[in-house]
């Protein structure tokens, strides 16, 4: 193949020639090998277009380095899941099972159990982006709902079963402001990452880090804070939940539509 590709350099015009060795070299550059059979595509593709009197810079539309950038998305494109959507698990995890159960400043989070959890998210994230492609999309969404179902079940067993360690607390002061910063820097990486992606499913967990925090903040400032370990304060938390659930449902519901209607405009 490497002879190959030699004699189909040979048959470039001086000014292709010396554009294709530019880009070769910085095609070398790059993390990822660019193999013999990819260099043969290029150099067919680029000679097709030598024979309809295009030069190599309108046929790869730019200069070698702008060529190089466009050429890495195509020869090595980003897994199917690997985009900024693969935070939203670990976000909804972390607000709708970690935080609520330090809502109190009274209970303690613990560092054991949390390894354990987010190592099932992960593995649960793994089965299920491993089967996705096998199935069509309501075998996906069937898929997805039984590895959802196993994992709160597997959760459940191991919040009784996991050994308490690594015990820390939220407390009333520190506590408060690290879920203030949390939820800060949350709510501006989602607002970035809608910026560029605006159909993110992001956005549809910014009302509940928010009511998360603020039930969390109510329960460790006076003069609510008394009231929280009450009756009424846990029917505030339960309601307080409850609302942020629908919230994302309501707001995930509403992107769900914006992306199929983009797919129908794109068909």
């Amino acid at each position: 193949m490497t002879t190959q590709n030699a004699a189909l350099r040979d048959q470039l015009t001086p000014t292709n020639r010396e554009y294709w060795d530019q880009l070769v070299v910085l095609l070398a550059q790059q993390p990822h090998h660019t193999s013999d059979a990819q260099l043969h595509d290029l150099l067919t593709g680029l000679l097709v277009a030598q024979e309809r009197q295009e030069d190599a810079s309108q046929f790869f539309g730019g200069t070698p380095a702008e060529a190089v950038r466009t050429l890495t998305a195509t020869l090595w494109p980003r897994p199917w899941w690997l985009t900024s959507d693969l935070w939203f698990p670990f976000i909804l995890f972390t607000i709708g099972i970690i935080l609520p159960t330090a809502i109190l400043p009274a209970v303690p989070l613990q560092a054991s159990l949390m390894a354990v959890q987010y190592g099932l998210l992960v593995i649960a994230l793994g089965l299920g982006i491993w089967l996705a492609p096998k199935f069509s999309p309501r075998g996906r969404l069937v898929s997805w709902g039984l590895i959802i179902v196993v994992l709160l079940a597997v959760l459940s067993v191991a919040a009784r079963w996991v050994p308490a360690a690594g015990l820390f607390y939220l407390t009333r002061k520190g506590g408060s402001v690290f879920l203030l910063v949390f939820a800060v820097a949350l709510t501006a990486l989602i607002v970035g990452i809608q910026r560029r992606q605006p159909e993110s499913w992001l956005p549809a967990l910014t009302a509940d880090v928010w009511i998360t925090t603020l039930l969390a903040l109510m329960a460790r400032i006076a003069p609510t804070s008394s009231l929280m370990v009450t009756a009424t304060g846990n029917l505030i938390i339960a309601l307080g939940t409850i609302l942020g659930d629908l919230s994302i449902l309501i707001i995930g519901w509403h992107i769900w539509q914006t992306r199929q209607a983009h797919q129908q405009n794109k068909e």
